[in-house]
């Protein structure tokens, strides 16, 4: 078997280890969206629609996938949904994808020439892009370091 394939299994495994209730992913849906969401979930087996989410989310990352193409698919969902994320960047995004702690973004807020090295290494990563302004920055984190929460 391809080595590729017994160490994605592997990883796969032991991530299977870490599946738990997430507290802060709330899904905000109309009566009429949730009925059918249900709806939906039950006509293809599943439990709950919580499940059917699950299973979408597998396809979505590419972490697991329920067929041959589905997470081509959903990729090209995501893709035709926020595509633009080719051409502009979220600060956000830069944190998360770095590693950033809220105790990081903390100091990164209070700091100004720590935010100056954060930010020029944010725009040197998305050279060519649309990035977001020092300003819009700057509230960001103020956001997340008042909400309290990791990203």
């Amino acid at each position: 078997m391809n080595e590729y394939y017994v160490h994605r299994a592997k990883e796969q495994n032991e991530d299977l280890q870490t599946d738990r209730l997430r507290n802060d992913l709330k899904v905000s849906l109309t009566d009429k969206e949730y009925s059918s969401l249900k709806l939906l979930a039950y006509k293809a087996g599943f439990k709950s629609a919580g499940e059917l989410l699950s299973s979408f989310v597998g396809d979505l990352t590419d972490w697991h996938t329920n067929g041959s193409d589905e997470s081509d698919l959903a990729t090209e969902w995501y893709e035709r949904a926020f595509g633009m994320s080719e051409y502009y960047t979220n600060f956000i995004h830069y944190l998360y994808n770095n590693d950033y702690t809220l105790e990081d973004i903390a100091d990164i807020h209070e700091d100004e020439d720590y935010f100056e090295d954060v930010y020029e290494r944010y725009i040197d990563e998305n050279k060519g892009k649309t990035n977001q302004i020092k300003e819009e920055c700057m509230n960001i984190m103020k956001e997340l370091i008042e909400k309290g929460e990791e990203l």
